[in-house]
């Protein structure tokens, strides 16, 4: 049943979702998949709050960082545990990234 009312609230958005039934080892991926995610975006944030300490900061390089975290805000958003095989995708990715930007950040 869709709901005739405007959403306003996290509540409003939901309301009308049917329930979802999500295993131990779902909720567990799920919630290491957006950990990995969180971790990436502060290193983002990190490396843009870096770049724009800077006296001379590169204005490119600052727009590709927003533009990075923008594109992390997304994923966390559409990530869905109803596909396992996405979770460890994603899970792996942002890890293999996150060494890289651990390294960038010394």
């Amino acid at each position: 049943m869709v709901s005739s009312r405007t959403a306003t609230t996290p509540e409003d958005v939901v309301a009308d979702l049917p329930p979802q039934q999500w295993s131990s080892d779902t909720a567990v991926s799920y919630e290491a998949a957006q950990e990995a995610i969180n971790e990436v975006l502060a290193c983002y944030v990190a490396l843009l709050e870096r770049e724009s300490g800077k006296p001379a900061p590169d204005r490119e390089r600052i727009e590709d960082l927003r533009a990075r975290i923008a594109d992390c805000a997304h994923q966390q958003r559409v990530l869905s545990p109803k596909y396992p095989g996405e979770l460890a995708a994603v899970r792996g990715s942002y890890s293999r990234r996150l060494a890289e930007l651990r390294d960038e950040l010394g």
